[in-house]
């Protein structure tokens, strides 16, 4: 025995089967895991979020689609930021998002923190993981 506890060769064993429990988890995952999607949405969110922030607007408007991208340019996303603030106060923080399946769409929820109170910062995902709609709301919105 080994200090741990562990009989000697049991530590190659415990690998084999630490490793054989996690290739059935995967395999019971979808080949498409929404986890990993929503992962993939989630740091784009926080991305956008961060760069909007940094008052990189340029760079906010880059995983938008077509119709986001013409309708919220950097100027107007600039604009609308502002106006926000203007109404909530400056940006202090962000909580972690929570997402949502809405019929085709992923919907990313982040709860800020700004200076006058709460706010959240709501982005909508298309299945091909492009920005298909960009909201600051009041909490709860």
């Amino acid at each position: 025995m080994s200090h741990n506890g562990i009989a000697r060769g049991g530590k190659r064993r415990l690998t084999r089967a630490v490793g054989t429990v996690a290739l059935a988890v995967s395999a019971l995952l979808p080949a498409q895991g929404s986890a990993l999607a929503a992962s993939q949405d989630d740091t784009i969110a926080l991305q956008t979020l961060d760069d909007i922030v940094k008052g990189d607007y340029t760079a906010a408007t880059a995983h938008f689609d077509a119709t986001v991208r013409r309708q919220l340019p950097p100027d107007a996303l600039k604009k609308a930021w502002r106006n926000y603030e203007a109404q909530f106060g400056d940006y202090r923080s962000h909580q972690n998002p929570k997402d949502v399946a809405f019929g085709q769409f992923t919907v990313v929820s982040v709860p800020l923190r700004m200076a006058h109170g709460p706010g959240e910062f709501r982005v909508s995902f298309d299945r091909a993981g492009a920005i298909a709609g960009l909201f600051f709301l009041k909490p709860g919105t």
